[in-house]
């Protein structure tokens, strides 16, 4: 009889596994850097953040979707956009969300942070909003996701860790809806 695998055997292959190898499993990287680099939110209101400097590095944008659209199917969003829906709803919706994610002044990507009360306020349309939470996930924005407009209308909010390089791009902060003031 010759040896080696029986019929009905499953071969193992020994093929590399592909994986990081560099760091165990849910190792937490942290770099703080560039932390010196935090600017007094009195000196630098555009660039600085009025939080812990050792911790967040960046300008914290608060998106909340208004409480007239959680749950709602895209139809009644589009309704209520003053959008006529033209065919599939979902489809048209995902087109203005795509549209308006790609006009924002926003870099390709940031982080999700934790809720945050000195988060501001930049953009409250409605059609924003849920750019932002169609395209986030619970640990970050990525402006060529696909949007997930079910989960969009399931969150009331999220906060968007903007990069202080980046914070030049943004509106003034004159325009901001909501401004941190020192305690």
């Amino acid at each position: 009889m010759k040896k080696g695998l029986q019929p009905g055997a499953r071969a193992f292959e020994r093929t590399p596994v592909l994986h990081n190898m560099s760091s165990p499993p849910k190792t937490m990287v942290k770099y703080a850097g560039l932390s010196g680099l935090v600017a007094s939110p009195r000196a630098n209101p555009r660039g600085a953040i009025p939080r812990n400097a050792s911790s967040v590095f960046g300008t914290a944008l608060r998106f909340c979707l208004p409480k007239a659209l959680l749950g709602k199917s895209p139809a009644l969003i589009l309704k209520h956009l003053g959008v006529a829906a033209v065919g599939d709803a979902a489809r048209q919706l995902s087109a203005l969300i795509n549209e308006r994610a790609n006009a924002l002044a926003l870099p390709e990507g940031c982080v999700v942070i934790a809720d945050s009360a000195d988060a501001c306020v930049i953009w409250d349309d409605p059609l924003s909003v849920l750019a932002v939470l169609a395209k986030s996930s619970s640990s970050v924005w990525l402006r060529s996701k696909a949007p997930a407009l079910h989960a969009a209308v399931q969150r009331e909010q999220v906060v968007l860790l903007v990069p202080p390089l980046f914070t030049q791009n943004l509106p003034p902060p004159s325009s901001w809806k909501t401004l941190w003031t020192p305690p």
